[in-house]
């Protein structure tokens, strides 16, 4: 017996499964339409990619979909790099796709997304090794990522979708509690 689909009174992400009903998403971009509504599920049934859905309020605001990656040693910033790293690729995990309801653009949906795509990459990292989460932007998706701390990986700024990457290691230093015996020695 298949349970409900999950919705909230407030912004939740759920992984998509034939439950939910997606051929009312419309974002404005109609390839990005198309992959949701008929080509989501077989990717996972493949075992291509992971898509996972914004839900609110009985509708869904928005999805995107992840894939394993990797990304080039030179290509990452120095100051981002790993010092004596002995390969040419590190491993990252790849926001493959990302679209907001028309209805439901900006109004916060879009950096929601990118928030829980880098917990779930986070959650990865506890299992495997994953410092990167990396994205294909379109070029008028840019500053969208930079200002959500995403670098542009210089030699693919003029591709048709430039490489963007940003490093979870400061991400997870800053969530880590400062421990300090201060308030217990005497």
């Amino acid at each position: 017996m298949e349970s409900e689909p999950i919705f909230a009174d407030k912004p939740s992400i759920v992984p998509l499964t034939k439950m939910y009903d997606v051929t009312s998403f419309t974002s404005t971009n109609a390839e990005l339409n198309d992959f949701l509504i008929n080509d989501a599920l077989d990717d996972q049934d493949e075992m291509i990619s992971r898509t996972y859905l914004c839900c609110l309020n009985k509708s869904i605001t928005g999805f995107f979909a992840i894939v394993a990656d990797t990304i080039e040693v030179q290509a990452i910033d120095e100051a981002d790099g790993v010092d004596g790293y002995p390969y040419h690729k590190y491993p990252s995990i790849k926001i493959a796709r990302l679209a907001v309801d028309e209805t439901c653009e900006r109004r916060g949906f879009g950096r929601f997304l990118v928030l829980a795509a880098i917990g779930l990459a986070l959650s990865v990292s506890g299992i495997i090794g994953c410092r990167y989460l990396t994205v294909d932007s379109k070029p008028e998706s840019m500053s969208f990522y930079e200002r959500l701390g995403f670098r542009v990986v210089e030699r693919y700024k003029q591709a048709d979708f430039p490489k963007m990457y940003i490093d979870m290691q400061p991400v997870v230093e800053r969530m880590q509690p400062e421990e300090s015996l201060e308030d217990f020695v005497g």
